[in-house]
């Protein structure tokens, strides 16, 4: 049946020099088969003591010109444990192709979210014969493979810029769960897709050994000096805090869907908690119905953001230079803007005028517009 792996058609498997026991498994792999990561260390070791004790369940899918479709990892088992490979041939279209690769996956590949948003945003860009240079229609758009992959289109548009956009060891911990899809997707937007900017700031954050950026203490020491006391941190670290507020949020409280009330002071996480629009789009609604007081929140400066519109009509102080954040090794590789939502404008630029430029909006008059 066309686009089937066709029965009969095992290929036999060659050795290195006669000997019996030493099994060649070196084939070229088809692009296809390249949208799936291949397996961890640990887990190819499990599947080849599964192979060297019940043998080669599922044969070796290539296509008809010899590449493998799917299977690499299983050929890679079967190395270890010199077993010697079954094929069979598939005899489908590249759509086809597509296709078979992803249902077969689906149920065999235990993938995070991120990871399938990485598989996906591979999938739509796959054009025929594995081009992926844009200049020839894919054989799947985003939303087909969104659906085929259970994420949002979301999940696939943040995976197709880590993939376009970051560094290899980026990528990779995404795709093991270290780090979100869309925690690396904003990561890469703040420092404006900059590959070098993007690994150094990667590297910080890994060199902490944490996922948080805590506050530099000298940005604290001013926020209390304007505010006093700091009534709300919304997105406290776990543990000790590290913002001396009358009360936190820490993930496990999920300050998203909380209440917020008085003085805040908010920075935002990039990870699987939230982006920074929508830590944001809170403070702002609680602002406006009035329960958040007065609030300071420390962002990166991407002033070509929806969130960083949503911030426009409050003032803002633009670092100077690159801020350190409280226990990294290093500058953080993108510049950030301190914006303050309250009535007390002259008093905050007082305050952080020393730490850059101060601005607010003016908008044009009414007979101008």
């Amino acid at each position: 049946m066309r686009g089937l792996p066709r029965p009969g058609a095992s290929l036999p498997a060659a050795t290195h020099g006669g000997a019996e026991d030493e099994v060649v498994t070196d084939r070229a792999v088809s692009p296809i088969a390249e949208i799936y990561p291949l397996m961890g260390q640990a887990e190819l070791a499990e599947l080849a003591d599964s192979i060297h004790r019940n043998g080669l369940r599922e044969p070796i899918v290539t296509r008809q010109d010899g590449t493998v479709l799917d299977g690499r990892n299983r050929l890679r088992a079967c190395e270890i444990a010199r077993v010697t490979p079954r094929f069979v041939e598939f005899a489908g279209t590249d759509r086809e192709a597509l296709e078979f690769v992803v249902d077969t996956n689906s149920h065999r590949r235990h993938l995070s979210e991120s990871a399938r948003a990485l598989v996906a945003a591979r999938l739509a860009t796959f054009t025929h014969g594995g081009r992926r240079d844009g200049n020839a229609a894919a054989l799947l758009t985003q939303r087909d493979a969104a659906e085929r992959l259970g994420i949002s289109e979301r999940s696939v548009r943040d995976g197709k810029v880590v993939i376009d956009h970051a560094p290899e060891e980026l990528v990779d911990d995404v795709q093991r769960g270290l780090i979100a899809v869309r925690a690396a997707a904003e990561l890469i937007r703040a420092a404006g897709k900059d590959k070098v900017l993007v690994a150094e700031y990667h590297r910080l954050r890994r060199a902490s050994g944490s996922t948080e950026w805590y506050t530099p203490p000298h940005v604290l020491n001013l926020v209390t000096e304007l505010f006093g006391e700091i009534d709300l941190d919304p997105a406290s670290n776990e543990g000790e805090p590290w913002v001396m507020a009358r009360a936190h949020f820490t993930r496990a409280d999920d300050g998203l869907s909380r209440g917020w009330n008085g003085r805040v002071f908010l920075n935002p996480p990039w990870d699987s908690q939230g982006s920074p629009g929508q830590w944001v789009a809170k403070l702002v609604d609680e602002y406006t119905a009035g329960r958040v007081t007065e609030a300071i929140c420390l962002l990166p400066a991407r002033v070509n953001t929806a969130w960083m519109d949503r911030l426009a009509p409050y003032a803002r102080c633009f670092v100077r230079g690159r801020l350190r954040f409280g226990d990294a090794t290093g500058d953080a590789p993108f510049p950030v803007v301190l914006v303050y939502l309250g009535a007390r404008i002259q008093e905050f630029v007082d305050v952080f005028g020393g730490l850059g430029s101060c601005y607010r909006q003016i908008l044009p008059s009414p007979a101008t517009v």
